[in-house]
């Protein structure tokens, strides 16, 4: 290669080193970009904490009138809806709001009010509600009684929980008499023997039989041994079940009744604890009662 054409590759490397430099301009307009970024991502966070600061202020405003303003305030008792009382009075449940009068609804506690009335013995729960400007409404659902209950000289009803309750006036109900239950039972010990109760009616009025309708009244002091009492022509017949197979052992029963109706013989208590057979009248027949 000649000596004149290196002068010429010099000059086209000097030309691709200057086409490929990169210039100085663009690294300060990206510096100058960065800039701008970050100034306008500071603007919007001022922005945003001094929107939020507007809001945070105005609800806080508006929730101090609302407790305050007279408009919100509870006029009376009468402002206060009581929704499916039956056996509950609506005073009853008013009266657990006596406090509140002349208070706005928003200051309420709806869930100590709802505790307060749950505490009515026929409440089995109950729900408040706001209805704005300045009224409340209570849902109630009542407890269902199950049975009646005997306990000395008085009678009650008990729901399936164990829940003691007395009689409505003028209320009508054909329960079973639950007896064996004395006060000094615990609750636990109450809901558990009313548990006995419900699955002895339900064993004995399986299959669409209606064989509870004939018990007058059920012992539960023993668990496990539950006595029935019925009315059996001229008198009662007491009927010792044990535990299980009530629908079983009162057919039993049943099937024996005609022959003893047709004999003529007094049978004043069964034993149909065991399997195979029944014994008539053991030692002397012992109603239900209280223990």
């Amino acid at each position: 290669m000649s000596n004149e054409s290196k002068p010429a590759a010099d000059e086209l490397d000097r030309d691709d080193a200057q086409r490929y430099r990169r210039p100085r301009r663009p690294i300060e307009v990206r510096r100058r970009a960065r800039w701008r970024t970050a100034f306008r991502a500071g603007l919007h966070t001022v922005l945003g904490l001094t929107v939020l600061a507007l809001v945070v202020g105005t609800v806080f405003y508006l929730h101090r009138f609302a407790r305050s303003a007279t408009v919100f305030a509870l006029a009376g008792l009468e402002s206060v809806e009581v929704v499916s009382a039956e056996r509950v009075t609506p005073a009853a449940v008013r009266e657990r709001f006596a406090g509140d009068v002349g208070r706005t609804v928003l200051a309420v506690s709806l869930d100590e009010r709802r505790l307060s009335v749950e505490e009515i013995p026929w409440v089995e729960a109950a729900t408040v509600q706001r209805l704005f400007p300045n009224r409340l409404r209570v849902y109630l659902r009542e407890r269902t009684p199950v049975a009646f209950l005997r306990q000395g000289q008085s009678l009650w009803l008990m729901d399936g929980h164990g829940v003691v309750l007395a009689l409505p006036e003028g209320a009508s109900y054909s329960f079973p008499v639950l007896s064996g239950l004395p006060e000094t039972l615990s609750a636990e010990e109450r809901r558990s023997r009313v548990g006995l109760f419900l699955e002895f009616v339900a064993d004995l009025d399986q299959n669409g039989k209606t064989y509870s309708a004939q018990i007058s009244e059920l012992d539960l002091g023993e668990s496990d041994n539950l006595r029935a009492s019925v009315t059996d022509g001229d008198g009662a017949v007491y009927l010792y079940f044990g535990r299980g197979r009530y629908q079983e052992k009162f057919e039993t029963y049943l099937e024996h009744r005609r022959l003893w109706q047709q004999s003529g013989e007094t049978v004043r208590a069964v034993d149909l604890r065991y399997r195979g057979q029944i014994v008539l009248n053991p030692e002397s027949p012992v109603g239900p009662k209280d223990r």
